[in-house]
């Protein structure tokens, strides 16, 4: 059955992070970014070993706000908070 959870909700530092793993799936809806740090961060962010890099602003929030199916999510970006939300499968 399906469940709305809370995939992640973390600080990212320099290192990859597994943030969320799943041999089922999830159904993520919203993936908040927020740079806190003093200036730009390059945030990579991996959903099933396919990776995307974004460059964010100091004090900005990146709002990717796409339905997308992944198995696996991966991050780093120091000085960035993170937040997934979606459909655990």
């Amino acid at each position: 059955m399906e469940e709305y959870k809370r995939i992640a909700a973390v600080a990212l530092n320099d290192t990859e992070t597994t943030l969320y793993t799943n041999s089922k799936g999830a159904i993520v809806k919203t993936i908040l970014m927020c740079n806190t740090a003093a200036e730009e961060v390059d945030v990579t962010l991996s959903l099933d070993s396919v990776i995307f890099i974004f460059k964010i602003a100091p004090k900005e929030t990146v709002i990717v706000d796409k339905v997308i199916l992944t198995n696996a999510v991966k991050a780093k970006g120091s000085g960035v908070n993170i937040h997934i939300s979606g459909i655990q499968l």
